[in-house]
């Protein structure tokens, strides 16, 4: 049984516990489908299964022998599923989990074998061909016409080689990163061909620059979503509103700003005002003389 772990799984493998580790590169990673990424479809597994498989004989200055408990495993599969490694699809009667982090690009094709050996060992080749990815130089019977044929990946496979480097592009243009996961189910959810996928890469780099541009000139812009619902709402086919559109919407903003309780009344008052005259200038002053009052002696006060 051959398979290849790529940088990506040793990575998020790094730091986690030897009895995580020793799970997946020994319980899960080599039971594997090369085709859907999924393990426990073909050949079932389960807690006890896994328990069992990582077994340690007794031996002389080893105290940690035997199997780790259905209760370590279930916890060492959940503590993968934090990390990234895997998504746990099904628990119920049988176990199904899926390699998030696996990527067959990694596997070399078979180079055409020029130099057959003398004595090929056919039978063990013919176990391994399952559901391991097998990365080694398969040897055939002396028949130089058929070593001559290099090995071409399946169809499927590049579909989900695109679908994952397509992926990883997104994530490292999207300006907020947050739940990869969920990200990732949405990005497999829609699913891009290469043209929808250039859509989705130059309608993102304009929301940013507008993004960047409205955030210079002092405009107050929305918070950027998250990945997975971005995704999913398909905000690609989003319209952006240009700076015209937002100056007329701040004038009929600032002209239908509220009246005060004085602005108001004048409002209601001043058709009614030109209907008075308010000039006072044609007042003759002897009506105002009448006012004076006259004291003894001349004097007027």
């Amino acid at each position: 049984m051959y398979f290849t772990v790529n940088d990506k799984e040793l990575d998020a493998l790094c730091g986690l516990s030897y009895l995580q580790q020793i799970t997946y590169l020994r319980g899960i990673r080599p039971y594997m489908d090369r085709k859907t990424f999924i393990v426990g479809i073909k050949r079932g597994i389960s807690y006890q299964s896994l328990s069992e498989i990582l077994y340690v004989e007794p031996h002389q200055g080893i105290k940690d022998s035997g199997s780790p408990s259905r209760q370590q495993i279930r916890r060492a599969v959940k503590g993968l599923e934090r990390a990234g490694l895997i998504a746990i699809q099904s628990c119920d009667k049988h176990l199904i989990l899926k390699c998030l982090l696996a990527d067959i690009s990694y596997c070399v094709p078979n180079k055409p074998n020029t130099k057959p050996t003398q004595e090929p060992d056919t039978k063990s080749n013919a176990n391994y061909s399952g559901n391991s990815i097998d990365c080694s130089n398969n040897l055939s019977k002396g028949d130089t016409e058929n070593n001559t044929i290099a090995d071409t990946p399946h169809e499927s496979d590049l579909s989900c080689v695109f679908l994952r480097k397509a992926f990883e592009q997104f994530w490292q243009q999207y300006p907020q990163r947050r739940d990869q996961l969920k990200a990732w189910e949405a990005f497999k959810q829609v699913n891009p061909d290469e043209t929808l996928f250039i859509k989705i890469l130059q309608s993102l780099n304009s929301q940013i620059e507008h993004h960047h541009t409205h955030q210079a000139a002092g405009l107050w812009v929305p918070h950027w979503k998250n990945p997975a619902n971005w995704l999913a709402q398909e905000c690609w086919n989003d319209e952006l509103i240009t700076e015209v559109m937002e100056i007329e919407n701040a004038k009929h903003t600032t002209s239908s700003k509220k009246q005060s309780a004085v602005e108001l009344l004048w409002d209601s008052c001043k058709d009614g005002a030109d209907h008075f005259d308010f000039n006072f200038e044609d007042n003759s002053p002897s009506e105002s003389s009448n006012n004076i009052i006259q004291f003894k002696g001349g004097k007027t006060g």
